[in-house]
């Protein structure tokens, strides 16, 4: 049974099904609604949980769909596989559709995907466990849709809100879903009286790492290269995580790389902005313009390496400091 993910609670409501299946390439989506599965599974008294990750060559006959020795305090037990590619391969598919064939009565299976492809969801194991239990795909909130999703999430959380002011966070989040979140929920702990106004948006706003990070980009993007180094080292300075850093300027950087490629395959400049996943918003494109002039695509290209050093001494694999190659790669793309 196929629903949208406004029907899952109705659904949640009633008997647990024997499988869910929740897929799509928007991150934060798909695991808050794996979290209402969890949580309606551990209130059925699924108190033993086991967690696969299926990467590379998975060995799916590790997982036992039966398992005759549940704990004394657990009645049922949730199976929780994480597939990211979207993919099970032939093995995976002949086990899934084998456990849709004769499932276990004591157990609930749920799989959290990645976008899984309009052919693959006309495959047998899709199909089976379609019919089985629930599947439930998760879209991209565009940026036409953001304004409306910001308003509902911050109502949501008891908070008054106009539209004027659910387009303002939209625009500083860029369309970041999982920024949006985190700002909303910062939101809620500032204000006293339910009541959202602009300064409290923007001085919250101001007051968030990861969009001094986005802040950073901009003035890589603009070409400052004499605000670099300084923006860099107040992140350090002020105890901010590298990682929370890196990752807006990964971000950032492979929406130039994939907008770089097309415009080298003779995509023009406007389309390559509306294909990103959030497209860039009118505000930034003439910085984005400026940044992808720049540089060619083999160039774009190469600041990947150069990123994948950072992230292997942020994560201290390499003995160099991140910081110093974050500021060396935030320089040469400014120009430097």
């Amino acid at each position: 049974m196929r629903l949208k993910a406004e029907q899952l609670d109705n659904t949640l409501q009633q008997a647990l099904k024997p499988v869910y299946l929740v897929y799509g390439d928007e991150a934060l989506l798909v695991e808050e609604a794996a979290d209402k599965i969890r949580q309606v599974a551990r209130q059925s008294g699924a108190n033993d949980r086991e967690v696969w990750h299926v990467e590379g060559h998975f060995d799916w006959s590790q997982i036992k769909w039966r398992d005759q020795n549940l704990s004394l305090f657990a009645s049922q037990r949730l199976i929780e596989i994480r597939l990211p590619s979207g993919s099970p391969g032939k093995d995976g598919g002949e086990a899934l559709r084998q456990l849709a064939a004769a499932p276990p009565a004591d157990t609930t299976v749920l799989i959290i995907s990645g976008k899984i492809a309009a052919a693959a969801q006309k495959s047998k194991w899709f199909t089976a466990l379609d019919k089985l239990g629930v599947t439930v795909p998760l879209w991209p909130v565009d940026a036409a849709q953001l304004p409306g999703w910001i308003s509902q999430r911050v109502q949501q959380r008891g908070l008054k809100i106009d539209r004027q002011l659910a387009t303002l966070i939209a625009e500083r989040v860029e369309g970041n879903l999982f920024a949006a979140a985190q700002e909303i929920d910062k939101l809620q702990l500032l204000v006293t009286d339910g009541q959202l106004d602009e300064k409290t948006i923007l001085q919250s706003v101001a007051d968030n790492a990861r969009f001094e990070a986005f802040g950073l980009m901009d003035s890589v993007f603009l070409g400052q290269r004499d605000k670099v180094p300084r923006i860099i080292e107040r992140l350090r300075a002020e105890g901010v995580d590298i990682l929370a850093v890196f990752s807006a300027v990964s971000w950032s950087i492979h929406r130039a790389v994939d907008m770089a490629v097309q415009l080298q395959q003779g995509v023009q400049l406007d389309q390559a902005f509306a294909s990103q996943k959030p497209p860039v918003w009118d505000k930034n494109k003439p910085t984005m313009r400026q940044a992808l002039q720049r540089h060619d695509s083999m160039r774009w290209q190469q600041f990947l390496q150069q990123m994948a050093e950072i992230d292997q001494a942020a994560k201290g694999v390499v003995k160099s400091c991140p910081w110093r190659l974050l500021e060396k790669l935030c320089l040469q793309v400014a120009g430097s």
